[in-house]
């Protein structure tokens, strides 16, 4: 992977849990960071639709390479052109481990 390559602004974000005072929880999404966002190089994987219970769902599959972080799982989500991508795996890359390939889904429930 070339620094180069990594020429798309993304934004992580993680699901926050509060309560609402009724017994209940409200669950809302916040960023992981601040500014800047990370670089990311992006690569579509695949796309398709399903059936499911009586509706057609699409869906669609995309690589996101950035730089190594400890502090991300398949919990969080990440915010693309306007669209969020359900995180699916995150898989670290390189002989130290410098990149994280993370694959993640649009279209998808939550």
């Amino acid at each position: 992977m070339r620094a180069g390559r990594m020429d798309q602004r993304i934004t992580l974000q993680r699901c926050t849990e509060t309560a609402d005072g009724a017994g209940g929880v409200t669950r809302a999404w916040a960023n992981l960071l601040r500014d800047p966002s990370p670089w990311a190089s992006v690569s579509a994987k695949a796309g398709g639709e399903n059936l499911n219970e009586g509706r057609v769902n699409a869906a669609y599959t995309v690589a996101f390479t950035i730089y190594n972080r400890n502090d991300l799982s398949e919990k969080d989500r990440i915010v693309w052109q306007g669209e969020n991508y359900n995180i699916r795996t995150v898989t670290r890359l390189g002989d130290r481990q410098q990149y994280l390939t993370i694959i993640a889904e649009r279209g998808v429930s939550e």
